[in-house]
């Protein structure tokens, strides 16, 4: 039995890995939203890998709305992952890039107009009505549903918002952040606000692994668990 069927057979949620891409002074983007590139070409490679080792990959709806991504497999071999997007308002352009490749699916919540669901699911999106938990999409539901659907691991790519939600609610296992040699100062941080006023509360990390990819470093870690974060 792999790492991710003992996770599901346990919890009845999918392997999650956080994925992150980032300035050496935590930053994703500008603060006007540039952020192409940050990180090196062999670390965009390397990004891919994790993808096609994944059966679905999943990014909030201002990732989708910034930089219109294909999230699909290049660079190497593989099969692209299903998309999961959370959109709570179902705001995403009918045609962004997501619409195209490998399949779709579109969180979003249980109040939304049944037009805007017609219309993505012409596209060919399968469309989730989740519950919302704290303004946004429950992540906790989005997991149980894609386990159920076989999905055992999933790679989240982003944003901040969804990395911090992920972290909060202890749904995270793994973090892989590829981290370039730049400083940006203020910019978008790659993890929102945990809310976390004292050093004794971090998330902790172990079994962590470094390695350079050209003039990036890799951090791989395991999030220890806690009674806080299950």
């Amino acid at each position: 039995m792999n790492q991710f069927e003992t996770k599901y057979r346990s919890t009845g949620l999918p392997f999650v890995t956080l994925k992150l891409a980032q300035t050496l002074d935590g930053n994703i983007a500008t603060c006007t939203g540039d952020s192409k590139w940050i990180t090196s070409k062999a670390s965009r490679v390397r990004g891919h890998q994790l993808r096609a080792e994944a059966d679905a990959i999943l990014v909030g709806r201002g990732t989708v709305m910034a930089d219109d991504p294909e999230l699909s497999v290049r660079y190497v071999n593989g099969c692209s992952p299903t998309k999961i997007v959370l959109d709570s308002q179902l705001k995403i352009g009918l045609n962004a890039k997501i619409f195209s490749g490998a399949p779709l699916i579109i969180a979003t919540a249980e109040e939304v107009c049944k037009k805007q669901i017609k219309e993505r699911k012409k596209k060919g999106a399968q469309i989730w009505q989740l519950p919302i938990l704290n303004g946004q999409i429950n992540l906790k539901a989005v997991l149980q549903k894609a386990a159920q659907m076989g999905l055992q691991y999933i790679l989240i790519e982003g944003g901040s918002r969804v990395a911090a939600s992920a972290l909060r609610l202890g749904l995270v296992d793994r973090i892989a952040a590829f981290v370039a040699p730049k400083i940006l100062g203020a910019g978008i941080p790659a993890i929102g606000s945990l809310d976390i006023v004292s050093i004794t509360d971090a998330i902790a990390l172990e079994n962590v692994k470094v390695e350079s990819i050209d003039d990036d470093f890799l951090f791989t870690a395991r999030v220890k668990k806690s009674s806080k974060n299950g």
